[in-house]
């Protein structure tokens, strides 16, 4: 059995930060504790909860579950300025250290979503100075960190009577130089830059390399840390996606800020609109609260692109019909007629205003017609019923003929009209940076008919009702929106996220997530159809809290962010991907 060990921990808090004038800096260190002090200089102000120098004495080896039980050293960092400020987290050792730090063990943590994971102390870095975290905090707003520290376990009895001391360092810059890497390095190109300036990797290939070795991510929960890129192969090769909390996938183009979605299997990036300026949220991160359609009463209408090539349809096969209230009043007629102009049915005849709970008998024995009003977009021959909550109908419909007719692309969709005008306006004189990419509509069917407007349709949004597991793949040739698909013709290289892409860059569906990159404190679309129930055509669509859900109607309204896709070779003038220095395209 191992003797008692025991280790004396002694953690200096040291505060440098850098001022808002020229290069000139204030130092400021104390050497007391149990007095709450806090510092203001520049743009931040640091408050230190118990003061800035904290003691461990007698700290013994132990388990790392213990020792993310023992107190952590909390401290606050506040920008109190009138600019946005770039800032680190540094652990600064003491060179007189006896302590092997092999047995060090640290995790930082923050209320905003940090967090570095147990670590061993030598893991953040090398030598004696480790950056434990690099990130930006706007105006206005705080952070609070946790600092656990502990001995490992695994440490031995050569560590009795060791010391160790360090500084923990803050420091802060409103005009950073930024992470030079990718220049030094000679990775020139966006697409190669964003792959290894991470972790700052020799060749591209052994950065691809590193990536896929971390398997595929948990898709079932939210992603609410910085989890950095992921690879899946979409239809031209291995994709490479960021996931999470990110903050170095910025880019400014085009007078516009983009966030990267993923590296494309062909190299080109995908990136998507995120406002005028660093920090935009709300309806500042999108072009327009629109619909995504004008008409919802067909499953045509979840196309970015449809077809209403309709034809009248009074032979549909009879159906059980729920969605009424018993004891409410609709509009009950004898016969019917067809508006070729407004696409309508109306009522005619002996029109009545009838309940199901006190007039059943007289509906059913008198085939009555309803739509539950006096004009809708399918009415309703009443046949029969199962329970006094159910009727059973004959539909008669304005509709395709089959869901082959769903499927051809020849109507723009209000959405897409509304991403063409804003890229004529904004982008035409930047096509030849960006590249023609496939946009993925997917309307492959999981159950249903896809085009019969009296029963509902599931839509395969990439695997996600299937097995939880989203994919990057599109499958029908007719779905894959792009510039030279003459099925799927775009008229410029621009369209939405999918249902897909918002899921792997740390969404789930029915959970709220304020945390990864793509939330923006607004609802958006994507492109992604769901689903057609209860006569509405849906579409995949993100809450203002993050949360991805599948039920909204194509009629209903939402924030409009446009995705497009800049080229393999397009270079980068400077910038590390970092909010305070995004990636500038040449």
């Amino acid at each position: 059995m191992k003797n008692k060990r025991i280790v004396i921990l002694i953690i200096l808090i040291l505060i440098s930060i850098i001022t808002l004038i020229g290069s000139s800096y204030a130092l400021l260190t104390k050497s007391f504790k149990g007095d709450k002090l806090s510092m203001q200089i520049g743009t931040l102000k640091v408050d230190f909860t118990e003061g800035n120098a904290i003691t461990m004495d007698n700290a013994m080896p132990m388990t790392d579950e213990d020792g993310m039980n023992t107190t952590p050293y909390t401290f606050t960092i506040i920008n109190s300025g009138n600019i946005d400020s770039y800032y680190t987290i540094s652990n600064e050792e003491e060179l007189t250290n006896t302590l092997d730090t092999s047995y060090l063990k640290m995790r930082l943590t923050s209320d905003s979503g940090y967090d570095s994971g147990i670590k061993k102390a030598k893991n953040f870095g090398t030598e004696t100075y480790r950056i434990v975290d690099e990130t930006s905090l706007a105006v206005g707003k705080s952070v609070t960190y946790k600092l656990y520290l502990w001995i490992s376990s695994e440490a031995g009895n050569d560590i009795q009577d060791k010391v160790y001391k360090s500084k923990i360092v803050v420091s802060s810059t409103s005009n950073r130089v930024g992470d030079t890497y990718c220049k030094d390095k000679g990775f020139t190109t966006l697409s190669d830059c964003m792959l290894v300036i991470a972790n700052h990797d020799k060749t591209v290939e052994s950065a691809k390399t590193n990536i896929k070795s971390k398997g595929i991510p948990d898709f079932t929960q939210v992603a609410t840390t910085d989890e950095g890129l992921y690879m899946a192969e979409d239809d031209e090769g291995e994709s490479y996606y960021y996931r999470g909390a990110v903050k170095n996938n910025y880019v400014s183009f085009a007078g516009f800020i983009w966030r990267i979605i993923r590296r494309n299997g062909d190299g080109s990036i995908r990136m998507i609109y995120s406002g005028k300026k660093i920090g935009d949220i709300g309806s500042d991160a999108s072009i327009g609260y629109i619909q995504y359609a004008g008409k919802s009463f067909s499953p045509v209408y979840v196309g970015y692109k449809y077809n209403e090539k309709f034809s009248l349809h009074e032979n549909n096969e009879v159906i059980r019909y729920e969605w009424f209230t018993n004891t409410q009043k609709y509009n009950f007629g004898t016969g019917y007629i067809f508006n070729e102009t407004t696409k309508k049915f109306t009522l005619t005849g002996n029109i009545k205003q009838l309940t199901w709970s006190d007039n059943r008998d007289e509906i059913v024995n008198n085939n009555l017609y309803s739509c539950l009003n006096s004009e809708c977009q399918a009415v309703y021959k009443i046949s029969g019923f199962s329970d006094d909550n159910l009727m059973k109908v004959q539909p008669i419909t304005y509709n395709v003929d089959n869901y082959q007719e769903t499927l051809q692309n020849r109507i723009d969709s209000s959405i897409k009209l509304k991403i063409d005008q804003w890229y004529r306006t904004n982008l035409i004189q930047y096509s030849s940076y960006l590249a023609d990419e496939t946009f993925c509509n997917n309307r492959n069917i999981l159950s249903g008919s896809g085009y019969k407007e009296d029963a509902d349709t599931i839509y395969v949004t990439n695997g996600l009702e299937e097995d939880k597991f989203p994919n990057l793949k599109c499958s029908n040739e007719i779905d894959k929106f792009s510039l030279t698909n003459e099925k799927a013709k775009l008229d410029y290289p621009v369209a939405l996220i999918t249902a897909a892409e918002v899921m792997m860059a740390g969404a789930t569906v029915n959970k709220p997530n304020n945390k990864y990159y793509l939330y923006n404190n607004q609802d958006y679309w994507t492109m992604s159809p769901t689903q057609f129930s209860n006569g509405v055509s849906r579409i995949g669509f993100v809450l203002d809290n993050g949360n991805l859900i599948f039920y909204c109607g194509v009629t209903d309204h939402g924030g409009t962010r446009p995705v497009i896709n800049i080229k393999a070779d397009v270079q980068i003038t400077k910038g590390d991907g970092s909010s305070l220095n995004p990636f500038v395209i040449k």
